[in-house]
């Protein structure tokens, strides 16, 4: 059914095409979604577009038909002021790092990059959408505060992906400083500039519903298309593989860092050369260990060829927030998965009979210990993870509080053009 009226905008300045790590895996099913759903959709991506990205872009687009990107590198007016906006966004921003109180200014809020919202605000004007998804709260700036002229027939949302403020807590606990310090306050400032929030899982709901309890809240996890049929369980005479995939984040390198040192060495030990692990994705170009029995795959052209090569799925995350994308694939391809407490987030109703959930390493030795003596138990453990992905992560099921709420739209944000 052709959908009339006003299209979606999406704002992100992530390179969602390329679909190598969790977060771009999550817009791009969105976005696919979205078409399927038949919105005039239309995509501002706040970075450049390299000439050898054209094509990646172009084969996405490919894929969801009628799907409009819009960058600085199509021809906008904004384009040409780029260097003098960027400079005095520059100057603002030094002389904004107090708001007038002394209280540091809330930097969700802060306008980084003045070239950035003059696109998104050139696109809010051209297509007058009757929705904005802005992918990830650190973007607020772009919209917000919202220009005066506008109508107010246009519902703004945020599509969260994680807690700031908590992976802040978390990453400082561990030593570490996340990108972007910002705390609950900070936080809860960002959400009140918009209509409706979503959260990707229940548990990052009931905190924003803390934080912003006049705000709907909307559950979206991630959707991914489940392959049919399952691949099956079949190591053959080859070692039994763990495998893990990620990017380049701090907690892949620290988690891996972990599992090598205090549950690796163990496991090498007591099956030799029965045992192998994979570590594939952005992770193997920054990740400088090494040891027996490792090997090192580098970027995959598709999760469709990793996750079916592996046999048993690992995340020893000990820091981090949001539903990890890697284990949501992990259960859709039906590997057996086994991952931390945080790695769990968003999924610990699959547990036990879909995954297993360790903390400490004679946890994660018994769970592995006991899967690779009994093979049979590594099938069971995948299929019970797929059916759960079949309930929860087919789109149609993952977006459906999205849907509902684009469809209960007031038909004055469909203004006719």
């Amino acid at each position: 059914m052709k959908r009339a009226g006003a299209p979606v905008l999406v704002v992100t300045d992530r390179r969602f095409w390329l679909r190598s790590i969790g977060s771009e895996q999550r817009i791009a099913s969105l976005l696919l979604h979205l078409r399927r759903r038949d919105e005039r959709l239309t995509v501002a991506y706040l970075g450049r577009i390299g000439a050898g990205e054209r094509d990646a872009l172009e084969r996405f687009c490919a894929t969801a038909p009628g799907l409009s990107v819009r960058s600085r590198d199509t021809g906008l007016a904004v384009r040409l002021q780029d260097g003098l906006a960027t400079l005095v966004g520059a100057l603002r921003s030094i002389q904004a790092r107090r708001d007038p109180s002394g209280r540091r200014a809330n930097p969700l809020l802060l306008e980084r990059s003045p070239a950035r919202r003059q696109l998104v605000q050139a696109l809010l004007r051209e297509l007058a959408p009757r929705a904005v998804i802005v992918e990830f709260t650190r973007l607020t700036s772009t919209v917000h505060p919202r220009d005066p002229a506008r109508p107010a027939t246009t519902a703004y949302l945020i599509d969260t992906h994680d807690l700031l403020h908590q992976r802040a807590l978390r990453f400082r606990a561990n030593g570490l400083q996340s990108a972007l310090e910002v705390d609950a306050r900070e936080e809860a400032e960002a959400f009140a500039t918009y209509d409706a929030i979503l959260a990707i899982h229940a548990g990052d709901a009931e905190t924003i519903r803390a934080l912003a309890p006049e705000k709907p809240v909307l559950v979206v996890p991630h959707g991914i298309e489940l392959p049919v049929p399952a691949p099956g369980f079949a190591p053959g005479p080859r070692p039994i593989r763990l495998g893990f995939l990620g990017g380049r984040d701090p907690s892949n390198h620290a988690g891996l860092d972990w599992f090598l040192d205090l549950v690796w060495s163990k496991l090498g030990a007591r099956f030799g050369e029965r045992v192998e692990l994979v570590v594939a994705g952005q992770v193997a170009a920054t990740w400088t260990r090494r040891s027996k029995g490792m090997r090192l795959m580098g970027a995959v052209d598709s999760i469709g060829e990793f996750w079916p090569a592996i046999d048993i799925a690992i995340n020893p995350v000990r820091f981090g927030s949001g539903l990890k994308i890697k284990n949501v694939e992990a259960l859709a391809y039906a590997r057996a998965l086994v991952t931390s407490p945080i790695g769990a987030e968003g999924l610990e109703s699959a547990a036990p009979s879909g995954l297993g959930i360790a903390e400490t390493p004679e946890e994660w030795l018994a769970i592995l210990t006991r899967w690779i003596d009994d093979p049979a138990r590594i099938e069971e453990i995948g299929r019970s993870g797929r059916a759960y992905a079949e309930r929860h992560f087919p789109p149609a099921a993952a977006f459906s509080e999205l849907d509902a709420f684009l469809d209960g739209l007031a038909p004055e944000r469909n203004p006719a053009h």
